[in-house]
C-alpha cells in the first residue's frame, strides 16, 4: 500500500532532487517513511522515490527503492503479488527468499523475464523499474487496474506518481482543469487514460509504459478477451473449476498482517467472497470483520421494484453461519456526502459519481480503520464475472443458430420473472440484434426513447457545452441506449462492466491513504476473470435460472435465502429521507456555482436551480433520477470544479 514516484529526463540531463522531493511532499498522506534514489553518476537521467506502507507480513522487509545485486536495476512498487508460490518455483527461489516482499518478487521477475514479467505476475500492482542496461524506465499496472499510476510528460521529461495531485506540484506550473473530462464524466463516458488534469494521464489497466531517450511507448500486456473458449466435460466440472480458481483468489487476498474486513451486502457477490474468506481465515483461527450499510431501523420508504431497502437480516443470517464473522451494521449518522469532500478530491483527483453512496462508504472505511482493519474485501466486479446473469448470451445463441435452446430459455425466463415470452424475446433477443438506429426507432414507437442527451444519461451537463465537446455523438457511438449498452454481445458487455468506472479505482486507492484501509476484490482477480470469460454462456443461465454458476457453487456455503434470491439490494435506499436536511447547504452550493464561470459553462445550473426551487413536499422514488442522480452529481462536479480552481490557481 505504498506511494511511488519517478522522473526520467528525455534530454539526458540529471534529475533535480527538489523535483522528487516535490512529488513525495505531494503525497504526504502516505506518511513520513520516504526514501529516494538517484544514480551516483549524473549522466543517468533518472530519480525515484517511495513512501512505504506495510500491510502484508512480508511487507516488513520492504525498504524501497530496491536494487538488484549488480546494482543495474532499481525498483519502487505499490504491490501485492498473489502467485508467490508459483513464482518462487519458476524463479528457483529458496530459503528466506521465498518469504521476500512482493516488491522483491517483482524485481526478481523483471531480472528473469524483462518487460514480459507482467504476464507472469498475478495480483494488484503498479511498479517502476530503472533498467540501467537498457537505459529505460519501465512502468506497469496490473490487469484490471486495482492500483493506480499517473504520469505527466513534456518535451524534456516524464514524471510518474501514485496520485495526480503529486504530479500537479511539478513545473512549469499548476495544471488546468480538463473540461473534456468534465463533459465525459457528466454523461458517463469513460476513457481510462484521461484524468481531470490537463497534461496528466492515467496508465490504463493492463498496460506498460517504457520511457527512454527515444520517447514514450505505451503497450497493452493483457486483455480480458479470451484467446480461446474453455470447454469441460460436465456442468459439475465447471463448478469445480470455478471453486478452485475463485477459492485461490480469495485465499491469496486475505494475506494481511492485521485483521481482514469485507464490504458486505446481501447480494451474491460480496456474500460469496465472505463465505470463502471466512472459511479460509478460520483455518488459522482468524476473524473476518464484516461491515454492512443499512438504512435506519424500521425504514419502510419506497424503492425500485425488485429491490430490497434493508438487507441487514440477510447478512445477519450469513454471519451466523460462520462463527469467525463479526458483523457491524452501519446505519445513518447524519453525515453529508460533502463532509470533508475536498480532502477526497486531493487524494483521488476525481469527484465521486454517485454522491449519496459517499456517506456510508466513508463511515465504513472510518470504522474499519478504527477497528485496526487494513484490508477490506469486496465484490465490486462480480456482476461481470462470477455472477453474470447469462441473459445476454441468448442474443449470441440466436446468432449461432441455436434457436431451440434460445426459445427454451426465453420460455423458462419468462416463467421465472412472471412476464410474457414475446416480451422477453423482443427485449433480450430481437432488439439487441437490430441495428442501433432501427432499435432506437422501435423505442420511439414504444414511447421509451429519451428526448434529449440529459434525459438519456441523467446528466446535469449544459446543452451547449455538450455540443461543444461532442459528447452526444460519442454516447451514440458507444451504443448506449435506454437499456444500457443493449447492443453489445455478452462478452463485450462483460468487458465493459469490468473496465468501466476508470475513476472508481482512483477513489478506492485514494481512500487507502485517507483511512489506512485498502480495498481488494477477488471477483476481479485475473485468474477469475479469465476463467469466467472463457466458459460457455449456458453456465450462467439454465432453465430460467440466471447467475446459475455461482448459485450452484455456493450451495451449502450461503444461506439459501441469499443464494436463490432474484432481487437486489438498493444502495442508499433512504436517500429521500435524509436529503431534504441538506437543502440549506444545497442552496448555498448552488449560489456559489452560479458565480463561478467554469461551473456556468459546464453545468445546466438553471435546471439545477429549478429542481431546488420546485423541491417536493415529500421525495418519492419517482424523484430518484432528478434528485439523487442529476442534482447530486451536478453539485458534486460543481464542488470539484471550485476545489480544483482554488487549489491550483
Amino acid at each position: 500500500m505504498s506511494a511511488i514516484c519517478a522522473i526520467a529526463r528525455l534530454d539526458r540531463a540529471p534529475v533535480s532532487s527538489t523535483l522528487i522531493a516535490a512529488l513525495l511532499d505531494g503525497m504526504d498522506e502516505y506518511g513520513a517513511d520516504a526514501s529516494t534514489w538517484a544514480p551516483e553518476s549524473e549522466a543517468q537521467p533518472v530519480a525515484m522515490g517511495a513512501k512505504a506502507w506495510r500491510v502484508t507480513p512480508e511487507d516488513a522487509g520492504y525498504h524501497p527503492p530496491l536494487r538488484s545485486r549488480d546494482g543495474r536495476l532499481v525498483l519502487v512498487a505499490d504491490a501485492r503479488i498473489d502467485n508467490r508460490a508459483e513464482l518462487a518455483s519458476q524463479l528457483e527461489l529458496t530459503g528466506h527468499r521465498r518469504d521476500a516482499s512482493d516488491a522483491e518478487f517483482i524485481l526478481a521477475a523483471y531480472e528473469a523475464w524483462g518487460r514480459d514479467c507482467t504476464r507472469r505476475l498475478v495480483g494488484d500492482f503498479t511498479f517502476v523499474v530503472w533498467d540501467d542496461r537498457a537505459q529505460h524506465l519501465f512502468a506497469a499496472r496490473d490487469a484490471v487496474g486495482q492500483r493506480v499510476l499517473f504520469y505527466r510528460r513534456d518535451a524534456r521529461q516524464v514524471a510518474l506518481a501514485t496520485t495526480a495531485h503529486a504530479l500537479a506540484q511539478l513545473p512549469p506550473g499548476p495544471p488546468r482543469l480538463n473540461e473534456q473530462k468534465i463533459a465525459d464524466f457528466l454523461v458517463l463516458l469513460q476513457r481510462p487514460e484521461i484524468t481531470f488534469f490537463e497534461g496528466i494521464e492515467r496508465l490504463p489497466p493492463g498496460h506498460t509504459l517504457t520511457v527512454s531517450s527515444g520517447g514514450c511507448r505505451l503497450e497493452r500486456w493483457w486483455s480480458p478477451r479470451p484467446s480461446q473458449s474453455l470447454r469441460l466435460g460436465s456442468d459439475a466440472e465447471y463448478v469445480e473449476g470455478f471453486l478452485s480458481v475463485f477459492g485461490e483468489a480469495v485465499r491469496a487476498q486475505v494475506r494481511s498482517a492485521s485483521d481482514v474486513g469485507i464490504l458486505l451486502s446481501g447480494g451474491l457477490d460480496s456474500s460469496s467472497v465472505a463465505a470463502m474468506a471466512a472459511a479460509a481465515l478460520a483455518e488459522t483461527g482468524r476473524p473476518l470483520r464484516a461491515y454492512h450499510a443499512a438504512p435506519r431501523e424500521g425504514f419502510d420508504g419506497p424503492v425500485q421494484g425488485g429491490m430490497h431497502a434493508d438487507e441487514s437480516d440477510d447478512v445477519t443470517l450469513l454471519a451466523a453461519r460462520y462463527p469467525n464473522i463479526t458483523l457491524h451494521v452501519q446505519r445513518p449518522e447524519g453525515r453529508s456526502p460533502f463532509d470533508d469532500v475536498e480532502r477526497s478530491f486531493r487524494l483521488t483527483g476525481a469527484p465521486v459519481r454517485n454522491a449519496t453512496n459517499v456517506t456510508w462508504y466513508d463511515a465504513i472505511c472510518a470504522r474499519a480503520g478504527t477497528d485496526g482493519v487494513r484490508v477490506l474485501l469486496s465484490g465490486h466486479k462480480g456482476n461481470g464475472t462470477i455472477s453474470f446473469t447469462g441473459v445476454r448470451s441468448l442474443r449470441d445463441g440466436l446468432r449461432r443458430g441455436r434457436l431451440g435452446r434460445v426459445w427454451h430459455e426465453v420460455h423458462a425466463l419468462a416463467r421465472a420473472i412472471g412476464t410474457g415470452r414475446r416480451d422477453v424475446f423482443r427485449d433480450e433477443v430481437l432488439l439487441p440484434l437490430l441495428p442501433v438506429r432501427v432499435a432506437a426507432q422501435v423505442d420511439r414507437w414504444r414511447g421509451l426513447a429519451p428526448q434529449s442527451l440529459a434525459q438519456y444519461t441523467v446528466s446535469a451537463i449544459r446543452p451547449d457545452f455538450a455540443r461543444a465537446k461532442g459528447v452526444e455523438e460519442r454516447v451514440v457511438a458507444a451504443q448506449r441506449d435506454i437499456l444500457g449498452s443493449r447492443h453489445l454481445s455478452a462478452l463485450d458487455l462483460r468487458i465493459t462492466m469490468l473496465e468501466g468506472g476508470a475513476d472508481t479505482f482512483d477513489v478506492y486507492c485514494g481512500y487507502r491513504a485517507r483511512y489506512g484501509v485498502e480495498t481488494r476484490d477477488p471477483t476481479a482477480d485475473r485468474r477469475v476473470v479469465e476463467y469466467c470469460f472463457a466458459i460457455p454462456g449456458d453456465q450462467y443461465l439454465r432453465d430460467g435460472v440466471d447467475r446459475w454458476l455461482v448459485r450452484r457453487a455456493m450451495q451449502g456455503r450461503l444461506p439459501d435465502r441469499i443464494r436463490t434470491r432474484t432481487t437486489y439490494g438498493a444502495q442508499s435506499a433512504d436517500w429521500a429521507e435524509w436529503l431534504p436536511g441538506m437543502l440549506p447547504s444545497i442552496r448555498a452550493d448552488l449560489s456559489c456555482l452560479e458565480r463561478n464561470d467554469t461551473a456556468q459553462r459546464c453545468l445546466d445550473l438553471p435546471r439545477l436551480r429549478s429542481l431546488v426551487d420546485r423541491w417536493p413536499a415529500r421525495l418519492e422514488h419517482g424523484h430518484f433520477r432528478d434528485y439523487n442522480l442529476l442534482l447530486m452529481r451536478g453539485l458534486m462536479v460543481g464542488r470539484y470544479i471550485r476545489w480544483f480552481e482554488e487549489t491550483y490557481r
